[in-house]
């Protein structure tokens, strides 16, 4: 008896992480949703100028950075492993998740962080940018390598 490959077969190596990072966005967003919705969440903590609210937002946006982080680098790493084709190419897809997670964490220390940057504006987007430095020099030096192969010769003769 022959066994029928479908397209469900090509997608098995890639679908836990991929349903993974789609579960868990979708848990976080409920979950922000139903904490935003409490009355009185706009209420400044005793003593300080943040908001209950801008606290929320920054624990559920530091849980999904690090969400998007974990799983997305890992459906990066499977689909390089499953499919021979986008091998050179899944250190892209993983920088991808980094500056997405990087975004995530923008957005939402942005209403904690607002009081701190008020006299220079200019130095939160900078600090997150700087940031952004680092995984997109580190992407482009892995997509190098793997498209260079082994047959660049390393070092002069």
């Amino acid at each position: 008896m022959s066994k029928q490959t479908g397209m469900m077969d090509d997608l098995r190596p890639v679908l836990p992480p991929f349903i993974r990072l789609i579960a868990s966005a979708i848990v976080l967003i409920v979950v922000q949703s139903i904490i935003l919705g409490f009355p009185g969440i706009n209420q400044t903590v005793p003593n300080s100028t943040y908001t209950i609210a801008g606290l929320a937002v920054f624990a559920v946006g530091l849980v999904g950075a690090v969400v998007v982080l974990k799983f997305g680098t890992q459906l990066a790493n499977a689909a390089g492993d499953a499919y021979r084709s986008i091998k050179d190419y899944a250190p892209l897809l993983g920088w991808f998740f980094q500056i997405a997670a990087l975004y995530l964490l923008y957005v939402a220390c942005k209403g904690v962080t607002g009081n701190i940057f008020a006299s220079a504006p200019w130095a939160y987007p900078m600090i997150f940018l700087a940031l952004a430095i680092i995984p997109t020099v580190k992407a482009v030096v892995n997509v190098v390598h793997s498209l260079e192969g082994h047959t660049v010769r390393q070092g002069l003769n």
